[in-house]
C-alpha cells in the first residue's frame, strides 16, 4: 500500500486542479446568466454532456475501480494511474480546445463572485467528503480510493456545486440588494429628475442613445449607461451618477419575466413611457408572445395621469395597447400611414453613411434631418425618441439641429470603414427576427459592392428558433454574396434556409468560433466590399 501513494499522490493533484478549473469555468456562466441559477440549470442539462464526454466520465471510473483492487493486487496501481492521466489529458484536450476562443465577456471576480467561489469550495467539500468517508467506511483498506473518490466528485458535479453554492448566499444576497434599492429610491425621490422609461423587445437601446443626446441639447441628462437595465443596475446609477441638478433621467427598462419592469417603475416612477416593439425576443424565458406584452406595457401602466405614453404603432402588437390605453394621452409614432402617427417621418432616403428625411409633428409642424444612423428601423427609432423629447419640452427644430451630432450607437448596425477599404456594418450586440431583416435590406442598400454576413444566428426565440433562423437564411440568400456562419450546431437552420433558396453551398463557410472568422474573410474580401456582423453571442452559446 505504501509503495502505491507516491504513484496515487500526483494524479490526484491533478484531479483536483481540474475540478477547481472547472469550477471557475462554471462560475463565468453563471455571472454571465447574472446569477440566476434556473438559467444556468438550463445550460447546464444542454451543454455539460457536450463538455465532458463519456470517455472522461469512463476514464475516471476505471481509475476508481482500480484503486479499490490495490489491497488484492499491485497490478491495479498501473491501471489506476494510467486511467487518472488518460481522464485527466482528456480534461486538458477539451480546455484547450474552449480555450482557443478567448472569452468574449471574461469572468469579473467582484465580491459576489468571490463569495460564489468561497461557498462553492465550502459546498464541494463538504459533499466530497461524505462520499469519501462513505467509501472508506465501506473499505477501511483503500483509504486512497476514498481519496480519488472525493476529487473526482469535485469534477463531476462542479456544475451543480457552483448552483448550490450560489444558492446558498441567496438570503444575504437578497438582503443587500434590497439595501441597495432603497437607498437609490430615497435618493432619486429627492431629485428634480423627470424619468423617462424605454423599453421594448428591441430598439431600447438605440432609442435610449438618441433621446438622452437630443434631451442634453437643452437640458442636464442623466441616462443609464450602455445596457444597463435591471433593478439593481439601474439602483446603482443612481447611486453613483445621479446628482441633484440633473433635470432628466432616461432609464432602460429590461426583463426576462412579468413583473420585473413594474419593480423597475417603482425605483424610478416614469412621467413618461416610451415603448418601443414587441416580437418574439427571449420568447423562450417569457413563455408566450402574450407574456411579453403585458411585461413591456407594465411601463405604461405606471405612468401617472399627468404623464405620457409614447408607441411605436408601426409594430402591430404596440399598436392594439396604444389603442386600449385610457389612463394617460397616447403619442403614436411610427413611419407606416396605416397605423396613424402622430409623429412620424416621411421622404427618407439613404445616402451613403447617412439617412434623410422629413420629420412630421401631430401639430402640422416639419423639419428636415440629416442623420449619421443607418437603416429605416434606426429612422424608425429616431422618431419614437424625437417624440418623447417633444413631449417634455423640445421644439421639431430642437432635434433637427440635435440631431447632426448623434453618432451611431457601437455594435448596433454601426458602420466602420476598416482597413483596405471594407465597410463593416457592426450589429453584433444581439439579433432578433424584425432586427436581421432590416439589417439585410441596410446590406442591400449597397448596390453591387460584395456583401458578406457573419452570423451565429438568433437565440432565445422558444419553439420558433429554429423556423425564424430558417427564414432568415432564405431571407438572407436575397442579398448576400457570401456567408459565413458561427458554430455548426446552432446554425444549421440559417444553412438549410439558405439551401433552400437557392444558394449556392460553396458560398457558405461554417467555422467553429469568431476567432476564425478574420481568416476567412481575408480570402473573401476587398475593397468595396461590406460585412455585415449580425449577432455575436455570449461565452454560454460558444460551441
Amino acid at each position: 500500500m505504501s509503495a502505491a501513494a507516491p504513484w496515487i499522490g500526483l494524479p490526484l493533484l491533478v484531479v483536483a486542479a481540474v475540478a477547481v478549473i472547472r469550477a471557475l469555468g462554471f462560475l463565468h456562466i453563471l455571472q454571465i446568466e447574472e446569477y440566476d441559477v434556473g438559467r444556468y440549470r438550463r445550460w447546464v442539462r444542454a451543454e455539460v454532456g457536450r463538455m465532458a464526454p463519456p470517455a472522461r466520465s469512463g476514464a475516471g471510473f476505471v481509475a476508481a475501480v482500480a484503486l479499490s483492487l490495490i489491497a488484492v493486487t499491485p497490478a491495479a496501481v498501473i491501471v489506476a494511474v494510467a486511467g487518472t492521466v488518460l481522464w485527466a489529458a482528456l480534461a486538458i484536450v477539451a480546455a484547450l480546445r474552449r480555450s482557443r476562443e478567448p472569452a468574449k465577456k471574461p469572468l469579473r471576480l467582484t465580491p459576489r463572485a468571490l463569495l460564489a467561489l468561497g461557498m462553492t469550495i465550502v459546498v464541494a467539500v463538504a459533499v466530497g467528503l461524505a462520499v469519501a468517508v462513505a467509501v472508506w467506511g465501506a473499505n477501511t483498506a483503500t483509504p486512497f480510493l476514498a481519496a480519488l473518490v472525493f476529487t473526482l466528485v469535485l469534477e463531476a458535479f462542479a456544475p451543480w456545486l457552483v448552483a448550490v453554492g450560489s444558492l446558498a448566499l441567496w438570503p444575504a444576497q437578497v438582503l443587500a440588494r434590497e439595501a441597495v434599492i432603497l437607498a437609490a429610491r430615497m435618493r432619486l425621490a429627492r431629485s428634480r429628475a423627470v424619468v423617462i422609461g424605454i423599453t421594448g423587445s428591441y430598439g431600447k437601446t438605440s432609442t435610449k442613445e438618441i433621446l438622452a443626446a437630443l434631451l442634453s441639447s437643452r437640458y442636464r441628462v442623466l441616462k443609464t449607461p450602455e445596457s444597463y437595465n435591471t433593478l439593481l443596475g439601474v439602483s446603482k446609477v443612481i447611486l453613483r451618477e445621479l446628482r441633484p441638478d440633473h433635470e432628466f433621467f432616461v432609464v432602460e427598462m429590461g426583463a426576462y419575466r412579468r413583473g420585473e419592469i413594474a419593480r423597475l417603475c417603482r425605483l424610478a416612477p416614469p412621467r413618461v413611457g416610451v415603448l418601443t416593439a414587441i416580437n418574439p425576443q427571449h420568447l423562450e424565458r417569457f413563455g408566450s408572445i402574450e407574456n411579453i406584452a403585458k411585461a413591456k406595457y407594465e411601463l405604461i401602466e405606471a405612468l401617472p395621469a399627468t404623464g405620457t405614453a409614447v408607441i411605436n404603432v408601426d409594430n402591430e402588437r404596440c399598436r392594439a395597447l396604444a389603442d386600449s390605453t385610457r389612463h394617460v394621452p397616447v403619442v403614436r409614432y411610427g413611419l407606416r400611414e396605416d397605423g396613424g402617427p402622430t409623429v412620424t417621418a416621411s421622404d427618407w432616403r439613404s445616402e451613403g453613411l447617412r439617412s434623410r428625411f422629413r420629420l412630421r409633428a401631430g401639430d402640422g409642424a416639419a423639419v428636415d434631418v440629416s442623420l449619421r444612423l443607418l437603416g429605416r428601423h434606426n429612422v424608425a427609432n429616431f422618431v419614437g425618441a424625437a417624440a418623447a423629447a417633444m413631449a417634455v419640452g423640445l421644439t421639431p427644430e430642437d432635434v433637427a439641429r440635435a440631431a447632426e451630432s448623434i453618432e451611431p450607437v457601437p455594435h448596433r448596425l454601426q458602420p466602420i470603414v476598416g482597413a483596405g477599404g471594407v465597410t463593416v456594418l457592426d450589429d453584433a450586440y444581439n439579433s432578433n427576427p424584425d432586427g436581421a431583416r432590416a439589417a439585410l435590406e441596410v446590406l442591400r442598400g449597397f448596390g453591387s459592392a460584395r456583401k458578406v454576413i457573419v452570423t451565429p444566428g438568433m437565440i432565445e426565440l422558444g419553439e420558433r428558433e429554429e423556423q425564424e433562423n430558417r427564414e432568415f437564411g432564405v431571407a438572407a440568400a436575397a442579398v448576400c454574396d457570401d456567408v459565413i456562419l458561427v458554430g455548426p450546431r446552432r446554425t444549421r437552420p440559417i444553412r438549410d434556409g439558405l439551401l433552400a433558396a437557392g444558394f449556392s453551398e460553396e458560398r457558405i463557410r461554417v467555422v467553429r468560433g469568431i476567432g476564425e472568422v478574420q481568416s476567412v474573410l481575408a480570402t473573401i474580401v476587398g475593397p468595396g466590399d461590406v460585412v455585415l456582423f449580425e449577432n455575436d453571442l455570449p461565452d454560454n452559446y460558444s460551441e
